[in-house]
């Protein structure tokens, strides 16, 4: 009986221990009282992310992800200028550059190429503005953001993630009217 004991507590502490150690190695750098939401607070903006990496490289911005990748969060931004394509990786959380990634950039499509703070003599919103439109129409969280000039109207094409899945929004780029939201399960 009493061997039987032993077992029963030696299992119970190895259960409880791990369990602990589970809790302990989850935190994301945060610390036991660190939270998701806090995490999220403390990421560099998108337009911070943007400004850095367009002192890297000189273009027009064609999109921003936030990517997670062994633990760790970054922006992944993509600059073209007409002759190159850049990749550019900032750490979400300080704004330090991870890598820079530079191709010729074969597109036949760069006829048209303008700036992206003017559109037909207008300007256009931020992206931080569209981002937070989006969100609040979908109660989400930025996944990708990328500006498109599709048949002479440019637009934000916003993925978020929800608590039910994704959600792709598309904001009119000059008046900020959501044109398109679709939610995938």
């Amino acid at each position: 009986m009493n061997k039987k004991f032993a077992v029963i507590s030696l299992a119970g502490a190895v259960l409880l221990g791990g369990a602990v150690a589970a809790g302990a190695a989850d935190t994301n750098g945060q610390g036991s009282t660190g939270s998701k939401k806090e995490a999220v607070q403390d990421l560099i903006t998108v337009e911070e992310a943007k400004k850095i990496a367009l002192s890297e490289a000189e273009g027009r911005v064609e999109s921003i992800e936030l990517e997670r990748a062994n633990g760790k969060q970054y922006y992944d931004i993509d600059i073209e200028n007409g002759k190159e394509d850049f990749d550019i990786k900032i750490h979400a959380l300080d704004g330090e550059v991870i890598s820079i990634n530079k191709e010729r950039d074969d597109d036949d499509n760069d006829d048209n190429y303008q700036s992206e703070k003017e559109v037909n003599g207008e300007n256009i919103i931020s992206e931080q503005k569209a981002i937070e439109i989006a969100e609040k129409e979908v109660n989400g969280t930025l996944k990708e953001i990328e500006i498109d000039g599709d048949d002479g109207q440019n637009l934000y094409e916003i993925e978020l993630k929800t608590n039910k899945g994704e959600a792709d929004v598309d904001i009119d780029a000059e008046t900020g009217k959501i044109l398109k939201v679709e939610l995938d399960d």
